[in-house]
């Protein structure tokens, strides 16, 4: 499984704003038919959003989403 979260907080880190990430979630549907949707922060900004039927699939992909927007992946 991907590492984008634990890239970008290391990245941020290096950046000394660590504090300047925040992570909103929602949910949709009920039982085997949830839906995650995951949205990454920085500053306040939305930097990335994911929908996904994993919580953490959701939140990988925001991460990823977020680190190409700050240039980090292609």
């Amino acid at each position: 499984m991907p590492r984008y979260v634990v890239d970008l907080n290391n990245y941020l880190q290096k950046q000394g704003q660590s504090s300047a990430l925040g992570w909103t979630e929602s949910q949709t549907g009920a039982g085997n038919s949830i839906q995650w949707t995951m949205t990454c922060k920085i500053n306040g900004e939305v930097t990335g959003t994911a929908t996904a039927q994993q919580k953490g699939a959701a939140k990988e992909e925001a991460a990823r989403q977020t680190l190409v927007k700050l240039g980090l992946l292609a």
